[in-house]
This record gives C-alpha cells, sequence and structure tokens, in this order.
C-alpha cells in the first residue's frame, strides 16, 4: 500500500475537521492518476473522487464501481452535451 497517498490524505483529513463543519465530505480528485496509485485510498475507506472527463472516468472507475458499489464518482467540470448518456454509467448523480 502506498502509505504517502493516506499519510497526505490523513492530514488532509485532520485540517479540515480543525477548521470547518466536521460533516464537511472530501471529494479527492483523481484526475490523470492511474487506478493502481488511487486504490490504497479506496482500500483505507475513502469513496468520493472526482473527475473531469468522462472517457477517463468510464475506462479508470467502470470496473471498480461493479466491485464497490460505496464509490461516488463526481463529475467536476463542465460536460458536453454529446457525452451525458456515458457520464450516467459512470458518475453519481
Amino acid at each position: 500500500m502506498n502509505m504517502d497517498i493516506i499519510k497526505n490524505f490523513t492530514n488532509i483529513l485532520n485540517e479540515i475537521k480543525k477548521s470547518s463543519n466536521p460533516k464537511s465530505q472530501v471529494i479527492a480528485v483523481s484526475k490523470t492518476f492511474d487506478i493502481n496509485y488511487i486504490k490504497p485510498l479506496i482500500e483505507y475507506g475513502h469513496f468520493h473522487f472526482g473527475e473531469n472527463r468522462v472517457q477517463e472516468a468510464l475506462s479508470k472507475w467502470s470496473d471498480e464501481i461493479k466491485k464497490n458499489s460505496n464509490l461516488k464518482i463526481h463529475l467536476i467540470g463542465k460536460l458536453q452535451s454529446n457525452k451525458i448518456k456515458e457520464a450516467l454509467k459512470v458518475f453519481s448523480y
């Protein structure tokens, strides 16, 4: 397990807890990162991730969503109207 990503993530969570609403939700932006780099966060128990490209999200997350129904993939950014059907396959709404 990549301990650096877990260490960085817990540091961020601790800072958020100190300075904001304790019910705040962190969405880890995973765009451009390979799923193998992100898996330690999933194994750690984090389930909210952000992507800004429909095709990247589909290729990265489709199999993971089938394995773990807790995963919530959020679209961050604009959605082109011709990508709506594909986006509904992967992004939480």
